[in-house]
């Protein structure tokens, strides 16, 4: 199941250029509503700023650094995984459905003003 959510999450999410932190979240909440289990993490990818990770499984999601006020999702490769320090396991408030289409869509009218 893991393998067709992420599917599903990148397809409608990885170019929505939320924040990384609302990527985090939206990801998060998604996982939850699909009663799917995900944990975010703060990571050290050795640049110059941390990323926010989301773990679905065995896939790994990079929701952006931590200051990227738009960004995209992108699936990690095993040797991007290995290679970075986790640092801290992310908890935030989690979002309903509704929440979440809000957030996207005000995030598309800004985006175009």
């Amino acid at each position: 199941m893991s393998d067709t959510l992420v599917s599903t999450l990148l397809t409608t999410y990885a170019h929505a250029n939320l924040s990384a932190w609302d990527n985090l979240r939206v990801l998060l909440s998604e996982c939850v509503l699909q009663q799917c289990e995900a944990r975010g993490f703060e990571v050290d990818c050795n640049d110059s700023r941390t990323h926010y990770w989301l773990q679905v499984g065995d896939c790994w999601l990079d929701c952006g650094k931590t200051n990227a006020y738009s960004t995209v999702i992108v699936k990690l490769t095993d040797e991007a995984v290995s290679n970075a320090k986790k640092l801290n396991q992310q908890e935030c408030a989690l979002l309903s459905a509704a929440q979440i289409n809000l957030l996207c869509m005000q995030n598309a009218h800004f985006d175009h003003c």
